[in-house]
């Protein structure tokens, strides 16, 4: 394998980010899959549930989706990252990155499955609203947020195919950068390129 000359690294990659700009440019509009909203108390008892109104089996084709997990106005942003920095210090479960923003957005995320790994949106939603497998980042919010008084909504989109799941995934993934910039979410990377 030959190196590329250094000089080119600049315009190469700018003309491969400009093809991907162009790909996700010429997608079609996500598909809403749903919008649940429960209370930070609730979690335990009714999370799963709200999983399943956003992952209906005849909904999900192949699993290219973006997720938006938002607080309500009821939330006191404050007591919510103290409770996630308290949760986070404890070491226990391992919590995305503090932002030190408090938005009304807490998370924005995204899912691709492939023939391999199905159900992923539903996996993700779990471990975000749940609880997450040891060594895995998620909110695992129902192990640190049920003290929190208010409201969550959880939405969700899911893109079209496009000609290969390759070309997918830069869809979906050019996306979640974007919406993330946008809507500078409190927790978690605002985007694969952040």
């Amino acid at each position: 394998m030959s190196i590329p000359d250094l000089s080119s690294w600049p315009s190469s990659a700018a003309k491969e980010l400009r093809s991907v700009a162009d790909l996700v440019a010429a997608s079609e509009a996500p598909t809403p899959l749903g919008k649940v909203t429960l209370r930070f108390s609730d979690l335990r008892a009714h999370g799963e549930e709200a999983i399943s109104n956003l992952t209906a089996t005849d909904a999900i084709d192949r699993d290219r989706c973006i997720y938006v997990i938002s607080v309500g106005e009821d939330v006191d942003r404050q007591k919510l990252i103290a409770a996630y920095s308290e949760a986070r210090s404890k070491g226990v479960l391992k919590l995305p990155q503090d932002n030190k923003i408090t938005s009304a957005t807490l998370y924005v995320g995204s899912s691709f499955a492939t023939q391999k790994r199905k159900g992923t949106l539903r996996t993700r939603l779990r471990q975000h609203l749940l609880s997450a497998p040891k060594g895995t980042y998620a909110l695992s919010l129902a192990q640190w947020a049920t003290g929190i008084d208010g409201s969550l909504t959880v939405q969700a989109w899911q893109f079209p195919p496009a000609a290969d799941d390759g070309m997918s995934r830069l869809v979906v993934l050019g996306v979640e950068d974007w919406l993330s910039r946008e809507l500078q979410p409190m927790l978690g990377r605002k985007g694969i390129r952040n």
